[in-house]
């Protein structure tokens, strides 16, 4: 996998969790602990995806970031689901079609400082967009606001067939 690195401002994907992402293309380089969770379709995947995070984080010592990274990855599930294909006829995603991923990363850096990552892949190149205003009258739209406000970096890889939008935790804030 070739990754297109972009992102909000400034914020590309730290080294780290790239690797995470492309380990299947790199199977010698070290990549940190991680755990990879095959979510169903339909309007369960975000439930999954909440309890997967929260048995993953408490299982890693982080009980602590489990109401924002279940925040986190509900509203990227959530928006994977949206934008995920589609069948033809319906709007429900296609249940034969390619599997939402998702990713979550524990890393400890040379300084010793703890980061958890999360990403989310799905078989869309439609990009993330955060709105520039958050609407609190509309239905949707806020969900990238709350990425933004709960992690400490957000971005999105563009793989070749589908993208990976992911997110950053510090391990030792709060």
């Amino acid at each position: 996998m070739t990754a297109d690195l972009a992102g909000p401002g400034a914020a590309t994907a730290p080294s780290w969790l790239t690797t995470m992402f492309e380990q299947d293309d790199f199977p010698d380089l070290p990549v940190p602990p991680s755990v990879v969770c095959a979510l169903p379709a339909g309007s369960v995947s975000p439930a999954v995806a909440r309890e997967f995070t929260a048995e993953t984080l408490c299982a890693w010592g982080f009980p602590r970031l489990v109401p924002d990274a279940q925040v986190v990855v509900s509203e990227l599930v959530t928006n994977a689901l949206r934008h995920a294909p589609r069948c033809q006829d319906s709007q429900r995603r296609d249940p034969g079609g390619p599997p939402i991923l998702l990713w979550l990363v524990n890393h400890v850096d040379v300084t010793g400082r703890f980061h958890i990552g999360c990403g989310v892949g799905d078989a869309s190149e439609r990009v993330p967009a955060l709105s520039r205003e958050c609407d609190l009258s509309t239905e949707t739209g806020r969900g990238l606001h709350l990425v933004d406000a709960l992690s400490i970096a957000w971005g999105w890889i563009l793989t070749g067939d589908g993208k990976i939008v992911w997110a950053l935790f510090d391990g030792h804030a709060g």
